[in-house]
């Protein structure tokens, strides 16, 4: 097996070469010992048989960030094989900053030029003969969106890794006198440990040691040779900044800037027009003063109407699909617990979940769409300055635009942001930002208590205060737990790009396949658990027998018609299930939490099914999901066939019915489901990344007292100004 490590910076197009390496052969996990998501395929190259791992991508090997700590020790580690690094072709030097830092790794290196297109349109022509001389490796063009060289990128990669490709050779950046003769002493000192100098890289870690990153530091403390090489380095450093007047980062970094534009004047000639790009043309507009926040807020409006509007269709598809299966089941698995917990439990909890995938699908794809335009790049970029009136750093908004998604992966992505302060901010009110899971939620309350229009705007409404709460929240943290000033952004506007559909598809089929995972074990998991809870202790078989029998008998002696006879056999049966189930183990929790729910749900107590909110609030916990299969559940949700014109499933029947929610309680629960403590998922997520069940239990803990404070405020308020 030959392992290839592609690295590049972001928005250089890497996914794009990725994906059309692997194809749809790749997997998601975890590096080990840590969160940052880990992407790797295997593809077959002629006789080869090729492992590729997707790194984060990052600027520089000086890693600061835990992703590009990532990427420095996977890149630096002997079982890579072949690097290819990925370049952008339209940005070519600031790329090759990178480059210069992988050719000290001595590792063989393919180079990517990609987005060749955009630099022709640019009027840049690049001599590939030269620059691959330069680098000291192949340079091949391609388009990865559209795959075009990719088959001649897999034909240099054989032949790098098969050791016959002519063009590869060491290459070395110079970095004057005075730091080689300090590099020679360090890599000495390092040579002083066997294993570490066959490890490693010595001249790599050498310099890795002088510009003190943390990844370097932490591998020589692993060293027996340690005390020798930490002092070593402790005089070269200080030795080189006496003598050369600036700090060993900045003297590295000036070096390889100068390679790599004495590599541009080689082998690149531009043509360009001087005309302004249509990128600048179209960010006057978009990036405007005051015209680009509004511009965001219409796009972000026009999004979430065509996902309700087109995922409306296939809801009523998969919504009549899982009728027909319930009334299936119904008649021919034969009667008893099986066929309620199938009837009754799994079929309605995990159809009213499921009826949900549709809508995610199409909301991922449209801010799929946008990220691979550019335009979400720019959309942090206009909201940097509100960001950070509100207390949050600006790559804060890049968490908090995925946590749209889902608020785990929203988590796991702060550790692109350096400052610890900043860091932890964003992870506390990242789940406050409404995911794809709360918005089934929504879609059921509101659908249910108000007008399509209203409905619409309500569900709008509550993402809105979501972001909100999240930088109000951001400010309050920053003046009290976490005071300090918070670090400046700079954020890189990639070139629009016209997105590939099948790029588009491939990542709405990716969410909705984890989201049906979530479905098939997760909700499933939790619809049987909400059963067993609503159906037990019970009551006496026997008993009910008897009673069943008399009432029974009872209602054939009226010798009604069959259909009437019918209803009236059914609505014994459900009150025998409505019996069941206010003496279960569900609606004893369920009623020990009314008197905390019961300010915000039932202010009047008037509504005997109000425990029934506590039990699917608490089914949140685990996952958001569940909140709505679990009200499937404790309802007693027929899925029936719908009235002729009717517009709501039979969960919205049944809630609309017999809740006794008002529009006014329907909207305070909706609020609470929004803020109150986060799913168990992101929960764990929160604990990896702050090491500590401090800040963990105090995410929960203000999530709960502001989902309950809110929602409170919106039901009391309401009332005053008039509302029911």
């Amino acid at each position: 097996m030959v392992t290839i490590a592609l690295a590049g910076n972001p928005n250089c197009g890497k996914t794009s070469i990725f994906n059309a390496l692997t194809g749809a052969r790749h997997h998601v996990g975890n590096w080990p010992g840590v969160t940052v998501e880990r992407r790797s395929g295997h593809s077959d190259m002629g006789n080869l048989e090729v492992e590729v791992v997707d790194l984060p991508g990052t600027y520089s090997l000086a890693a600061q960030s835990e992703d590009e700590r990532i990427a420095a020790r996977f890149l630096s580690d002997p079982s890579v094989d072949v690097i290819v690094n990925v370049l952008d072709a339209s940005n070519l030097e600031r790329n090759l900053y990178l480059s210069t830092q992988l050719l000290e790794l001595h590792r063989p290196i393919v180079y990517a030029l990609n987005m060749a297109d955009d630099a022709e349109r640019q009027g840049t022509r690049i001599d590939l003969k030269a620059l691959s001389a330069l680098l000291g490796g192949p340079v091949i063009p391609t388009v990865g969106n559209r795959q075009e060289g990719i088959q001649q990128l897999k034909d240099a990669i054989v032949r790098v890794a098969t050791g016959v490709e002519p063009t590869i050779r060491p290459v070395s950046v110079s970095y004057g006198d005075d730091i080689e003769r300090e590099l020679v002493k360090l890599v000495g000192e390092i040579g002083r440990d066997e294993h570490l100098a066959s490890e490693r890289p010595p001249r790599w870690l050498a310099l890795q040691l002088l510009e003190a990153a943390p990844e370097a530091e932490a591998i020589v403390d692993q060293s027996h040779a340690r005390a020798a090489i930490r002092a070593q380095s402790q005089t070269s450093v200080a030795f080189l900044e006496q003598h050369l007047g600036a700090d060993c980062g900045t003297l590295l970094a000036e070096r390889r800037y100068g390679f790599a534009h004495g590599l541009v004047k080689e082998a690149i000639q531009e043509m360009g027009t001087g005309q302004r790009s249509f990128t600048d043309k179209l960010d006057g507009l978009l990036t405007h003063r005051w015209l680009g926040i509004p511009i965001f807020i219409a796009i972000m409006i026009g999004v979430y109407a065509l996902t309700f509007i087109v995922g409306k269709y296939p809801q009523d598809w998969i919504a009549a699909g899982f009728a027909h299966l319930h009334d299936w089941a119904a008649a021919h698995v034969p009667p008893g617990e099986l066929a309620s917990l199938l009837v009754d439990g799994i079929i309605p909890g995990v159809g009213a979940v499921v009826v949900f995938v549709p809508v995610i699908m199409l909301l991922m794809g449209c801010i799929a769409f946008l990220e691979d335009t550019g335009y979400m790049s720019r959309a942090a970029f206009i909201m940097d300055r509100l960001m950070h009136l509100m207390g949050l750093h600006g790559k804060s908004f890049i968490p908090l635009i995925m946590g749209t998604g889902c608020n785990v992966p929203a988590v796991q992505a702060t550790r692109t942001i350096e400052s610890r302060t900043d860091r932890f901010i964003t992870i506390l009110v990242c789940p406050l930002v409404s995911c794809s899971a709360r918005l089934q939620v929504y879609i059921l309350i509101a659908g249910t208590f108000f007008p399509p229009v209203q409905a619409a705007f309500a569900i709008m409404a509550l993402h809105f205060l979501g972001f909100g709460l999240a930088m109000l929240m951001g400010k309050v943290l920053r003046l009290t737990l976490f005071r300090g000033e918070n670090a400046p952004f700079v954020m890189e506007l990639p070139p629009y790009r016209l997105p590939v559909l099948k790029s588009t598809l491939i990542h709405m089929w990716e969410k909705g396949r984890v989201f049906l995972s979530r479905a098939g074990t997760v909700i499933l998991a939790g619809a049987t658990l909400v059963w067993f809870l609503s159906h037990y202790p019970g009551i006496s078989n026997r008993q009910w027998a008897v009673e069943r029998q008399q009432k029974e008998e009872a209602i054939r002696a009226q010798k009604l018609p069959t259909i009437q006879e019918t209803e009236q056999l059914e609505a014994l049966q459900l009150a025998h299930e409505s019996r069941v189930m206010n003496s279960s183990l569900a609606a004893r929790f369920g009623k020990l939490l009314q008197p905390a729910l019961a300010p915000i749900l039932d202010p009047d107590h008037k509504r005997p099914e109000a425990w029934k909110d506590g039990v699917a609030l608490t089914a949140g916990f685990v996952a958001k999901e569940i909140v709505v299969g679990t009200m499937a559940v404790v309802h007693q949700a027929r899925a029936e066939k719908a009235e002729a014109g009717a517009s709501l499933s039979p969960l919205q029947e049944t809630l609309k019915r017999h809740s006794g929610m008002t529009p006014l309680t329907a909207l305070a629960f909706m609020v609470f489901t929004l803020i109150y403590t986060p799913c168990l998922g992101t929960v764990g997520m929160i604990l990896k990344e702050t090491r500590s069940w401090a800040w963990t239990s105090f995410s929960i803990a203000y999530g709960l007292g502001l989902g309950w404070l809110l929602a409170f405020a919106t039901v009391h308020v309401g009332r005053l100004l008039g509302f029911a």
